[in-house]
C-alpha cells in the first residue's frame, strides 16, 4: 500500500467554549492539529500508512501532541528541541460574525528547524507521496529553504508531490512575499489545492479577473509544467454557521465539478480544507484515474468535517462513502 509523508508544524489550539469571544473567555477547549498534521491523521483514519515529520519541545505539551497524532495511526518522525509548542487561539464565529485566529508561534520548536537537520532520503525511502503546505515556508526563510531541501529529494526519488497553497497573509512577516518564495517550491508539485485568488498573490502569475477558471488553471500548468492536477473548493452563500460546499478538479483538459452540499449548523470549520486534501489524496490513490469519484470522496470528507469539533476529520471511509452515495441527512445508524 502506498505510504504518504507529510511535513509541518503541530500546534496547540485553544478555543473558547460555546462560541464565546476571546475577550470573554475564562476557559478554553484544547485540541492539537494544523494543516499537515490534520492531513496525516485523516489519511491514517482512511487506512493509508502515513509518516508525519515535525519538531516539538521536550515537555508535556510536546509529548501530548505526539501521543495524539500517534493515536490515529500516524508514524511520527520527531526532532525534539527548543522550549515551546506553537499555539493558536480560535474564536468560533456564528451567523454573520466570522471566526478569528490569533497565532502565538514565534520561537517555537518547529521554527528552529534548519537545512541539514532532517535525513530526507531515509524518510522517503519507503514512501510514494509527499505532501506539504504553504504555511511552512510562510514562517521563515530557513523553513522555506528546508521545504526546498525536502522537495529536491522527494523529486529526485520519484515521489508524487502535493501541496495546499494555504495562503495566510498574516504569517508572511520575514520580508518576503509569498509570490517571491512559493513559485520555486510549487514547481516540484504534481497536485495543487488552491484558488484563482492565489494566482498572483502566491504564484506570481498575472491574470484577468474575467478569465475562466479553466484559463487560470491552464496558466498555472503552463508556468509549472510538472503539474498534472489542480483542485479547488468553493463556498457558496457562506456565513459562519451555514455553507454551501462544492469542489472542482482540473486535469489539464477537463474541469470536473462535484456535487454541492448544504452544510447547516456548522460545529467546526477549521480543518475542512485539510479533510478535503486528505480525501483527494486518498481518492487518487484508491480510485486512481477515476477523478470524478476521487473528487466526490474529497468533498464529502470536507462536508463531514464541519460536523466534528477540533482540527482533525474523524470520519471513516465508510462514512464518507455513505454520504457520497446519498446516505446523509442525519439518519441514526443502527
Amino acid at each position: 500500500m502506498s505510504k504518504v509523508v507529510t511535513f509541518g508544524e503541530i500546534l496547540l489550539r485553544l478555543s473558547p467554549p460555546s462560541h464565546l469571544r476571546l475577550t470573554q473567555a475564562t476557559s478554553f477547549d484544547l485540541y492539537y492539529g494544523c494543516a499537515e498534521a490534520n492531513v496525516a491523521a485523516s489519511l491514517a483514519k482512511f487506512g493509508i500508512p502515513v509518516k508525519f515529520i515535525t519538531a516539538v519541545p521536550p515537555n508535556e505539551l510536546g509529548e501530548s501532541s505526539i501521543s495524539m497524532i500517534r493515536s490515529f495511526g500516524v508514524e511520527p518522525v520527531v526532532i525534539t528541541q527548543g522550549k515551546r509548542l506553537g499555539i493558536y487561539y480560535f474564536e468560533q464565529g456564528a451567523s454573520e460574525r466570522p471566526g478569528k485566529v490569533v497565532y502565538d508561534r514565534e520561537d517555537s520548536s518547529f521554527s528552529l528547524l534548519r537545512k541539514g537537520m532532517i535525513d530526507w532520503e531515509s524518510i522517503f525511502k519507503d514512501a510514494d507521496w509527499f505532501h506539504w503546505s504553504g504555511i511552512t515556508p510562510s514562517l521563515s526563510l530557513d523553513l522555506a529553504e528546508l521545504c526546498e531541501e525536502a522537495l529536491l529529494v522527494a523529486d529526485k526519488m520519484g515521489l508524487t508531490i502535493s501541496a495546499d497553497l494555504n495562503y495566510r497573509p498574516t504569517l508572511w512577516k520575514y520580508g518576503k512575499n509569498a509570490n517571491q518564495v512559493m513559485p520555486n517550491l510549487v514547481k516540484y508539485c504534481d497536485l495543487l489545492l488552491g484558488g484563482a485568488d492565489e494566482t498572483e498573490k502566491v504564484l506570481g502569475i498575472e491574470y484577468n479577473e474575467n478569465d475562466t477558471q479553466e484559463a487560470i488553471f491552464a496558466s498555472w500548468m503552463k508556468t509549472f509544467p510538472k503539474l498534472k492536477n489542480i483542485v479547488t473548493t468553493q463556498r457558496i452563500q457562506a456565513n459562519a454557521s451555514s455553507n454551501g460546499i462544492s469542489a472542482s478538479f482540473w486535469d489539464g483538459k477537463n474541469m470536473l465539478q462535484s456535487r454541492k452540499y448544504n452544510v447547516s449548523h456548522i460545529i467546526d470549520r477549521i480543518g475542512a480544507g485539510d479533510a478535503f486534501m486528505a480525501g483527494i489524496i486518498y481518492g487518487l490513490l484508491t480510485y486512481e484515474e477515476d477523478y470524478q469519484t476521487a473528487l466526490e470522496f474529497a468533498v464529502a470528507a470536507a462536508c463531514l468535517k464541519h460536523s466534528i469539533s477540533g482540527d482533525i476529520n474523524l470520519a471513516t471511509v465508510k462514512e464518507v462513502e455513505a454520504l457520497m452515495h446519498g446516505f446523509g441527512g442525519g439518519r441514526v445508524s443502527r
